[in-house]
């Protein structure tokens, strides 16, 4: 019984928007001192640590990880 009410109150949450991404604001993006780590088992996709922003790296870019 107590899965049922969980997944209901869920489903209320996600249609009241309580889960929808909030965009981050290209000022605080600019300001941080960006600390990219791996997020993938190729080292192919970074993230920054601080912000979130992520970074492709392209088809001949060097990996500073490998």
């Amino acid at each position: 019984m107590y899965i049922i009410e969980l997944l209901l109150k869920i489903k209320d949450d996600i249609k009241n928007g309580k889960f929808k991404k909030q965009p981050q604001k290209t000022e605080e993006i600019e300001k941080c001192d960006h600390l990219f780590v791996p997020i993938d088992s190729t080292g192919r996709v970074l993230a920054c640590s601080k912000c979130g922003m992520i970074y492709k790296l392209k088809k001949n870019e060097v990996n500073p990880f490998k």
